[in-house]
């Protein structure tokens, strides 16, 4: 079609704005409106591309993210069986020198580690059971005998109770293997009085008590022994204890009640000291 009298394209937009409009003023409001729809369009398209990058650029900040945590994983996962291994060595190390330790110390006479302590408390039990226990058990299987003596009474208490530590506690540092029954039937053997109920019953309670220190020493790193070869006639005075508290300036040791506990190592040391039957000098 021919340009119209005012020379626009009937198929040109701008005259059908004008052409609708139906002046020059609205002709210009036209173009004002398609400027502001193609700016309009524009943003709309701006804004699709600007979010398709932040959305490519997260992707791959994720994707990337992930395979830096994988990796940081993978690595705290090995550094963690590398800890382990390293834990189990420096405890395999310490527990060799623990023991190494233990060893050291009791030979310079220093108490500082937990095996040490443990047989401390070791020995203070069978010292209480010897000393308690045992006496209450040596009483029982030795009644006085007739217009027997105090001195004799109490020697063959005494000796008694040195049968008792031999049966009980020899081997410290083995469990107990045999039943009380045995130990009885070789008590009654020597001639001791084993028949009583009340010694019947307190015996079961000792050689319970007995068997349980032995298990102790057992069960620890370093051993500890009884020293049965001492010779308590050559022992000087501190260096005993005497099985009656009281005891005459002049009295002298004569035979070994309960050894001392001497734990091992390359200068073994004793935890308590040997006690022995003092007898006054001069009496029978």
């Amino acid at each position: 079609m021919d340009r119209g009298t005012y020379g626009f394209d009937p198929e040109d937009e701008e005259h059908d704005e004008f052409m609708e409009t139906g002046s020059t003023r609205g002709w210009g409001a036209g173009r004002k409106d398609k400027h502001q729809r193609d700016t309009a369009a524009w943003c709309r398209w701006l804004r699709e591309e600007v979010a398709e990058d932040i959305n490519r650029q997260t992707d791959a900040l994720t994707t990337r993210t992930e395979a830096r945590t994988d990796a940081v994983l993978r690595a705290v996962g090995g550094l963690g069986e590398r800890l382990d291994a390293v834990a189990r060595n420096v405890e395999s190390l310490l527990n060799a020198l623990r023991d190494q330790g233990v060893r050291d110390a009791i030979d310079a006479g220093r108490a500082t580690s937990d095996v040490h302590r443990r047989h401390l408390e070791l020995a203070h039990t069978y010292q209480t059971l010897v000393t308690q226990s045992l006496r209450e058990l040596g009483r029982l299987l030795c009644p006085k005998d007739g217009d027997e003596g105090r001195t004799e009474l109490a020697r063959r208490r005494a000796q008694a109770v040195a049968h008792l530590v031999v049966l009980l506690f020899q081997p410290l540092d083995q469990p107990m293997s045999g039943a009380p029954e045995g130990i009885v039937a070789r008590l009654r053997e020597l001639g001791l009085a084993t028949e009583g109920a009340q010694f019947r019953g307190q015996f079961a309670a000792v050689f319970r008590r007995a068997a349980e220190l032995r298990e102790g020493v057992a069960g620890l790193a370093l051993t500890a022994e009884l020293d049965f070869a001492v010779d308590p006639t050559a022992l000087p005075a501190d260096h005993y204890q005497p099985w009656e508290q009281q005891q005459a300036d002049d009295a002298y040791p004569e035979f070994l009640i309960a050894p001392a506990y001497v734990v091992g190592g390359d200068r073994p040391r004793s935890l308590s000291r040997p006690i022995v039957f003092v007898t006054p000098r001069g009496r029978p």
